[in-house]
Order: C-alpha cells, then sequence, then structure tokens
C-alpha cells in the first residue's frame, strides 16, 4: 500500500481538529449560562419558607400533632421542628458536608453529631416569616351570635360582653385576658427608664389553642391549612412591648376603684370591623381619656399639660407619655377637646 502524502495527511488532521472544536463551540452556545448565584453561595443555615420547594403541603414537613405535644400544649398542635426525613430528600448533600455542617444549625443549639439539643420552637431568637391574617369582624359575629339579643327602645342588639358579675365583659377577653409574663425591654432598653408593668397589656394567644376549639378539623380554616392564617412577609423581629403612644396607661389600672376595666369596645371603637391585623391599630380616640382626664369638676390632665407648653415649649408631657412622645407637638385632637386653638412649640416665644 502507498504511504499517504504527509501534506495530505496534515490537512486531514486539521480539518478534524476544526470539526471537533466547531461542534463543541456549537454545544456551548446551546448550553445555559451558569448562573452567578451558585448552590456554594446559598447560606444553609438559614431556612426561609419563601423558598418555591419550602412551600410544599404543610404535612409534606410538619406534623399535627408532633409526638411531645403533650408537654407543651393543651391542644394537639405542631410543638417541634421537623424531623430529617423531611430535610434530607433534597439536602443530603449539605447533612453531610464537614464536621460542622451549617444546615444542622437552622433547629441545633450546636452542630454536633453527639450533640441532639434543639432551639426552642420557635427559636425565639428568629425572625419571623409570617404575619397572622385573623378577621376580627367575622369572630365578633359567630360569637355575639350565640348570645341572647337585648331589647332596648324597641330594637334588639347582641351585647359585646358575657357577663357583669365577674368582670368578663366581652367577648376580647377570650384570647386578651389580663398579661401574667414579665415584658421584655426593647433592643434600645426602656425609655426614660420607665419600665411598664404587666397590667399595662393585655396578652395576646401565642399558640393554637385559642384557635382549635373551632378550627381543629370542622370550621376553615382546619389546622393542616396553614396558609388559611399565616400569610408570609419579609422578615422581622417581633418586639415583646406593642407600639403605644402612651405608654404609662394601664389596662388593670385607673386607680383603686380600676376605672379602665371597661368593655373593651368602650375604647378600642373600630376593632371589630378589621378583616386583618394588617395595619391594624388600636384605634382610641382622645375623648375615651378624657371623659376622665379632662372633665371639668374631675381633673384637667390634658389642659395642665398644655398650659405648662404656654410657658415652656421645651416642656415634656409625662403624665401619660415617655420623653420620646412628650416632646413632641400636641395633636390638634388635644386642642380640640381642650377648647383651645392648636399650636406648635416652634410658635411659642
Amino acid at each position: 500500500m502507498a504511504r499517504p502524502d504527509s501534506k495530505a495527511a496534515a490537512l486531514w488532521l486539521a480539518t478534524l481538529v476544526c470539526i471537533f472544536l466547531g461542534a463543541e463551540s456549537e454545544v456551548a452556545q446551546r448550553r445555559p449560562a451558569r448562573s452567578a448565584a451558585t448552590r456554594t453561595d446559598i447560606d444553609y443555615s438559614k431556612f426561609s419558607h419563601a423558598t418555591a420547594k419550602h412551600q410544599a403541603a404543610f404535612s409534606s414537613y410538619h406534623k399535627m400533632p408532633t409526638e411531645t405535644w403533650k408537654k407543651v400544649s393543651a391542644y394537639p398542635d405542631t410543638t417541634d421542628f421537623p424531623g430529617h426525613e423531611a430535610c434530607v430528600s433534597c439536602h443530603r448533600a449539605q447533612f453531610f458536608k464537614g464536621g460542622k455542617p451549617p444546615i444542622c444549625s437552622v433547629c441545633h443549639t450546636r452542630t454536633s453529631p453527639r450533640d441532639e439539643a434543639r432551639f426552642e420552637f420557635r427559636s425565639p431568637a428568629g425572625s419571623r416569616q409570617f404575619t397572622i391574617e385573623f378577621p376580627h369582624d367575622k369572630h365578633q359575629d359567630v360569637i355575639a351570635s350565640l348570645l341572647p339579643p337585648t331589647r332596648t327602645r324597641g330594637f334588639s342588639f347582641v351585647p359585646a360582653r358575657f357577663s357583669s358579675d365577674d368582670q368578663q365583659y366581652n367577648n376580647c377577653t377570650i384570647c386578651h385576658g389580663p398579661r401574667t409574663a414579665p415584658l421584655k425591654p426593647p433592643a434600645t432598653g426602656w425609655t426614660d427608664s420607665f419600665v411598664p408593668t404587666t397590667a399595662s397589656f393585655k396578652a395576646a394567644p401565642t399558640d393554637h389553642a385559642s384557635c382549635f376549639n373551632c378550627h381543629w378539623k370542622s370550621q376553615p380554616p382546619v389546622a393542616t391549612d396553614c396558609k388559611g392564617c399565616h400569610k408570609l412577609s419579609p422578615p422581622y423581629t417581633p418586639s415583646d412591648v406593642p407600639t403605644r403612644l402612651s405608654l404609662k396607661f394601664e389596662h388593670e389600672g385607673g386607680g383603686e376603684k380600676k376605672n379602665h376595666v371597661a368593655e373593651c369596645t368602650t375604647c378600642h371603637i373600630n376593632i371589630t370591623k378589621s378583616a386583618s391585623l394588617r395595619g391594624l391599630k388600636p384605634d382610641v380616640p382622645i375623648t375615651a381619656c378624657t371623659e376622665c382626664h379632662n372633665k371639668d369638676g374631675l381633673r384637667q390632665d390634658v389642659s395642665k399639660e398644655l398650659a405648662a407648653i404656654d410657658k415652656n415649649r421645651d416642656f415634656v408631657c409625662v403624665y401619660c407619655h415617655t420623653s420620646n412622645v412628650g416632646k413632641l407637638d400636641p395633636p390638634a385632637s388635644h386642642y380640640l377637646i381642650a377648647e383651645r386653638p392648636a399650636i406648635k412649640r416652634k410658635d411659642i416665644k
């Protein structure tokens, strides 16, 4: 057989190389560009419910009830984090990454194979990822419908209160009873070192016990329908102290006679019409206070402090407020109730 010409062989080899490189280039063009945020960029020490794969059915992750619910709750409830099986199906690689996998720190106080101690559920140090959709209006209507109507001047209405004999006034007290747990100070500390007492605030539900009387299986949203009440929101850290303009007010106070103990809607005039907790405000008009605190022949707390501002524009209103609020211009409503023209501190000579 004749030897192939060396030039022809070189040309043939060059042709093959070009064909191979062209094909590889075409494949590279068709291959999707690698995302800038690779899996190595994910912080597995933090868990987000906003991740699409984490929004599967509730039963895919959490148990209802968890095995130890009797130790924590009076109702069959979810009282612990999901087990490993809920995570390993997607995150096996992260579970076995090094001696202290970061993903373990989502639930465990220490990332150690010999330490099973976990955070309190829900982790008190963690940020919240849900807000609660609670319609006061619907609950007010349901509970009020269970009470017999009262007739007055030819009209029938359903009273908001249960009993006046034992001071259990209206249905708000089902969920908002007297607070007993001590208050944790805000991150910035107490303004003016004023520490409000437990009597200053009402308690609010912290678990499902107030809900499962009705919403366990019969009344929608049922216990397994988390999205019925829990709505995703940007992460936030809740405060143990609700925002309040008059921090010195006590729900269980008002002197020896506890004059502040009354039907809740006496002061919170629009709460029972609210269809959501989002943007909900206490909605207490100044007139709810001045029936006692700025009344002729009784006391003139508002008028006295407004008069003090006339003499010294740097005067701080301290009867109801801490200094962060008391140093501001009083709202027009205060001047209106005192039957005086509204003025600004900067205009006082």
